[in-house]
């Protein structure tokens, strides 16, 4: 069971927010390679989502992973990059997602 503000969920459903997560922020190569007008606001809706997460999840307060993943979906948000540079971060938030899965035993 991982706790939440309000109350412990199963480990089950935590992981398949996580498996859906990933795919959150695959969207974002998509986005990037179509220069989509809305990736910007998407990746804020993200943000917002992971920052939720994290008032919801007293754990991941003080998950070092996850703030990194955070801090790459700001990078993204707020400076210019190449496509180059976004596949490469997408993957590494996806690689990281996948650290925090194996950290709570998720997967």
């Amino acid at each position: 069971m991982i706790k939440t503000k309000y109350y412990a969920i199963p480990n089950a459903y935590f992981a398949n927010y996580f498996n859906f997560l990933i795919g959150r922020v695959w969207k974002i190569l998509p986005m990037s390679e179509e220069n989509n007008q809305h990736l910007q606001e998407y990746m804020e809706g993200l943000q917002r989502e992971l920052i939720g997460n994290m008032n919801l999840v007293e754990d991941l307060k003080h998950d070092g992973y996850f703030i990194i993943l955070l801090n790459k979906i700001e990078y993204l948000i707020n400076e210019e990059y190449t496509h180059e540079v976004c596949r490469k971060e997408v993957f590494e938030c996806i690689s990281i997602i996948e650290k925090i899965q194996k950290k709570y035993e998720l997967l």
